[in-house]
């Protein structure tokens, strides 16, 4: 038996709920599918920029967990063992008036999301969460697409006009529209991370380091960096390449290991234990995804995470809500790439920002000591934190950066 559905929905995190939220407000019967049970694990440091708190349509003040005003970069040459006089040289700390971003633990704050969205269905359309085992066939008919789904209670049939593809980078949606030639390039970087109660940390840090320093630091290994993301209870720590892909990069990725988190955990907070190491592919080279078809790929699954930061939470949601402004702003009956022609519109201001991290990451993480002269700069300091917290227009940046480097 088939049953249909205005617009199918596979996975309910950050993007597919910023798609359903937006139907489900406009009237639509939205069927969101999900392999987990939230709230769940999810690993992500969870920093929310002030545009990502901008995009989305509610507030999610009830989890948040710290705001920082301050950020720590510290350069590739830095070292445990330097002395403080070249330690100063290799960091830079930088101080704001408005937060620079407000963190979360990613479990409570995929789960508040989701939660907000099932009662914006409330309001206007409809929205049925559905937990299934995975997905066993896609396809792509000129009218329609089926989804062939295991479930609890058996195989199942769904058919929608349009199938948002929410269901991050190793998602089975990305994986199917590969073998029709329509998903975006693989460029994917990869991220260990690990948690560290403030309760087990030393009395004294190594370096003297602040347990509730937001820090960035491009020291542990090329092509990416290591972190220090300050919760309510407890550090969120981790390592992780993101660089574009090269025949360099990928043996990066190699790098990122056990063995390096647990060293660095050492340096940086003089800890041996770590509690939930959990690893996570990221979806990058989105910068040159094409939409077509009836399949719109969205956040990690578009391969829309940010190469220079690592960032995926804000191109998740803005992703997810241009799916839904091309959807209702479309006869789903007509022709089949017209859905997908106007979601190219809606997503073209973010591919392009990413076409500009594409190449700023190249350049960076091949000499991340120009990087931090530029961050020495006032003029320039500023000018980079706001790019990065509010997602200003990248213009004013590579004018900036193209006038230092002549």
């Amino acid at each position: 038996m088939i049953r249909e559905v205005d617009i199918l929905i596979a996975g309910a995190g950050p993007a597919g709920c910023a798609a359903a939220y937006d139907l489900a407000q406009a009237g639509k019967h939205v069927i969101l599918l999900d392999k987990r049970s939230f709230p769940r694990h999810k690993p992500c440091a969870c920093g929310l920029t002030r545009k990502t708190l901008k995009a989305l349509r509610y507030s999610v003040d009830p989890v948040i967990e710290r705001v920082c005003n301050e950020i720590v970069l510290q350069s590739a040459e830095a070292a445990t063992t330097e002395p403080d006089s070249r330690r100063a040289r290799s960091t830079v700390r930088v101080k704001t008036r408005n937060p620079i971003c407000a963190m979360a633990v990613r479990e409570r704050f995929d789960d508040f999301c989701l939660q907000q969205t099932l009662l914006a269905a409330r309001q206007g359309g409809s929205i049925e969460l559905r937990k299934i085992d995975r997905i066993l066939a896609l396809r792509e008919l000129p009218d329609f697409i089926e989804l062939d789904i295991a479930t609890p209670r058996g195989p199942e049939t769904l058919r929608a006009p349009i199938l948002i593809g929410a269901d991050g980078s190793n998602g089975q949606t990305r994986r199917l529209v590969e073998q029709h030639g329509e998903a975006p390039s693989h460029d994917d970087g990869f991220a260990l991370e690990a948690t560290v109660p403030y309760t087990a940390l030393p009395a004294t840090l190594p370096n003297g380091a602040a347990p509730h320093d937001l820090v960035f630091d491009f020291a542990p290994l090329p092509g990416g960096y290591g972190w220090l993301f300050p919760k309510a209870d407890h550090i969120n720590i981790g390592v992780g390449a993101f660089a574009p892909a090269t025949g360099a990069s990928h043996a990066q990725l190699k790098q990122v290991t056990r063995a390096l988190l647990l060293d660095y955990a050492q340096q940086k907070l003089g800890v041996t234990t770590l509690s939930h190491i959990t690893g996570q592919q990221l979806g990058m080279g989105g910068h040159t995804y094409i939409p077509r078809g009836r399949v719109l790929l969205v956040g990690d699954a578009a391969g829309l995470v940010d190469p220079l930061t690592g960032e995926g939470i804000h191109s998740a949601v803005v992703s997810g809500q241009a799916a839904a402004a091309a959807i209702l702003e479309c006869d789903l009956n007509d022709h089949l790439n017209e859905v997908a022609a106007a979601y190219a519109r809606h997503l073209a201001p973010l591919l392009k920002t990413l076409t500009f991290s594409h190449r700023a990451a190249r350049a960076f993480y091949a000499q991340p000591e120009r990087g931090f002269k530029a961050m020495r700069l006032p003029f320039m300091r500023s000018l980079i934190l706001k790019t990065y917290a509010d997602g200003l227009p990248h213009t004013a940046l590579i004018t900036a950066l193209a006038k230092l480097t002549t």
